[in-house]
């Protein structure tokens, strides 16, 4: 209890002192990179081993293309604790680059979490993630006024642009903490995966670069990486006995400069759902708002058994479009669950679905 008030505490007092200069990457489906969302989404699924991939390109029409990946897994230590709870851990990799100076985002980040299971429907979990980033920028591609021979009227890259970085790279750690509260439909077995109680819903806030960490290329300047909060919620609503709706929608904001609200909708059928073979496949619509909406995008998705795909494509329809063409960038996530067969006397109950 002491660790949840220190985590809501802090959380508060970051939504009252945050401000931006800065704006992190981002994923339509960002139920389906629940790392990148909150650490205290670490371990909160059905299953031992979590596999997960996420790869977006934005915007290849234009000479500012972006492009994203990011990998993941973690995993559950369900021995460590008493029956009440457990921990979690996980590790992450990101990469991001964006325009004609290649500037670049990659970290490495180390989650953790431990998860409170009140009852089969209620689960409270807080974590935490430390990462090593880089950030970093190729400076042989940037073009400069000075650049610009008024004389002749033509740009000359020969001419000096008389810019000078301290460095073209910097390292430094970042850390962040979150919380979600899990309720969900309570299930028929604990021993194996009928898949026949499906409605869930995570309601959480995660803090992210919580000491905002200063990030420039110059000696003599400090440039803050500021603080990200992002509250969500993400469910599923089960309707029938082989259809579900689901829903999503989070709110990013990093300080007066940067928010933005992504929601989702849509239905999934289950093709085939027994305990040898599970099936479904997903449809929904999502939009992304932030001064003015910035993009809507179709979304799909297929299951077979513990694999998952899904498959999206952003429209933009912001002032960029007018370069763009309103196309904004097609976004690929996989996620692939381990579920481990234990000997019925060793065997300890996670009740996730």
């Amino acid at each position: 209890m002491y660790l949840l008030r220190y985590t809501l505490a802090t959380l508060l007092l970051a939504m009252l002192s945050a401000s931006a200069f800065a704006q992190d990457f981002h994923y339509s489906q960002f139920y389906n990179a629940p790392l990148h969302l909150n650490p205290a989404l670490t371990g909160i699924f059905r299953g031992d081993i979590r596999a997960m991939g996420s790869y977006k390109s934005q915007w290849t029409d234009v000479p500012v293309d972006y492009k994203t990946v990011t990998l993941a897994v973690d995993k559950k230590f369900l021995k460590v604790i008493n029956q009440d709870g457990f921990f979690s851990g996980g590790i992450a990799f990101n990469y991001d680059r964006a325009g004609d100076s290649k500037l670049t985002w990659a970290n490495l980040d180390l989650n953790g979490s431990y998860t409170r299971v009140f009852s089969p429907k209620m689960i409270l979990s807080v974590g935490g993630k430390a990462a090593l980033v880089q950030r970093s920028f190729d400076q042989g591609n940037l073009r400069y006024d000075n650049q610009f021979d008024e004389a002749r009227g033509i740009f000359d890259p020969t001419l000096s642009g008389e810019e000078a970085y301290d460095t073209d790279g910097h390292v430094f750690p970042d850390f962040g903490i979150g919380i979600n509260l899990r309720l969900q439909a309570k299930q028929t077995s604990e021993l194996v995966v009928r898949n026949d109680r499906r409605t869930k819903m995570d309601i959480g806030v995660a803090l992210h670069h919580l000491f905002t960490p200063d990030q420039a290329f110059y000696e003599n300047a400090e440039v803050p990486l500021e603080r990200r909060l992002s509250p969500y919620v993400t469910g599923t609503l089960q309707v029938l006995p082989i259809v579900d709706a689901v829903a999503g929608i989070t709110y990013q904001n990093q300080g007066s400069f940067y928010d933005e609200l992504v929601v989702m909708l849509g239905g999934r059928v289950w093709v085939k759902n027994t305990l040898s073979k599970q099936i479904s496949l997903m449809a929904g619509m999502g939009l992304r708002r932030d001064a003015i909406q910035d993009a809507y995008w179709p979304t799909f998705e297929v299951t077979y058994n513990n694999l998952q795909v899904g498959l999206n494509y952003d429209f933009n329809t912001s002032q960029f479009d007018i370069a763009t063409r309103n196309r904004g960038g097609m976004e690929l996530s996989v996620r692939y669950l381990i579920r481990k067969v234990r000997p019925l006397p060793e065997f300890k109950v996670c009740p996730l679905l």
